[in-house]
């Protein structure tokens, strides 16, 4: 489950993964590696670790317990089913080699009967899987909406330039990480989204 919620990771926060600078001195075309000033403007960077955020961000980790949840129970419903068919499986060729059957039509009519659960099962365990990995899809653009959606908002006071995704670069300092503030900015906004849900609820 971690590993496809790393994936969350190809999204970059801003786009861009260097800023190549302009700046009329023989440093001309540097990648940015701090504040600096080019062409009379100061460019303010930051970068958040997405891994650490994800493992952090409490409504990433409720939608992770849903999905695994989800597929557990789906997976322990057609383990139960496909050991029921295996039995009744067994059976049928128990009653074939001992001549049980009172005619050959019988003996047709239920094997067919255990060829169509078959193929239904594995149908069904074919369109469990759809949904599943549809719900993997929709879990990460949620978080990637939410996280997007509060960084957008986060930044109207902050005024950064430009925010990275850690993994978009190949170093930055840690004075520009600002993956804690994400974090608790994100859980706090839930709590009193929450609050104010519960709120409206009892009011009615």
């Amino acid at each position: 489950m971690r590993k496809f919620l790393n994936a969350l990771c190809v999204f970059a926060l801003v786009a861009g993964c260097a800023l190549m600078t302009s700046c009329n001195n023989s440093e001309a075309n540097a990648i940015a590696t701090a504040d600096h000033q080019c062409e009379g403007k100061q460019i303010t960077i930051a970068y958040v670790d997405l891994d650490t955020l994800i493992a952090n961000y409490e409504y990433a980790k409720e939608l992770e317990m849903k999905l695994v949840d989800k597929i557990e129970t789906d997976r322990a419903n057609l383990n139960s089913r496909v050991a029921s068919l295996a039995k009744r499986q067994e059976e049928f060729q128990r009653k074939v080699q001992n001549n049980s059957f009172l005619s050959q039509s019988s003996a047709e009519q239920q094997y067919n009967a255990l060829m169509q659960e078959q193929e239904k099962l594995q149908a069904d365990a074919a369109r469990i899987d759809a949904e599943n990995m549809q719900a993997q899809q929709q879990m990460m653009k949620d978080l990637s909406d939410a996280v997007r959606a509060y960084i957008n908002e986060y930044n109207k006071t902050a005024g950064y330039d430009v925010i990275f995704d850690r993994a978009a670069t190949l170093y930055i300092g840690e004075a520009y990480n600002i993956t804690q503030d994400i974090i608790k900015g994100l859980n706090n906004k839930d709590k009193k989204e929450a609050v104010a849900a519960t709120d409206t609820t009892a009011t009615k």
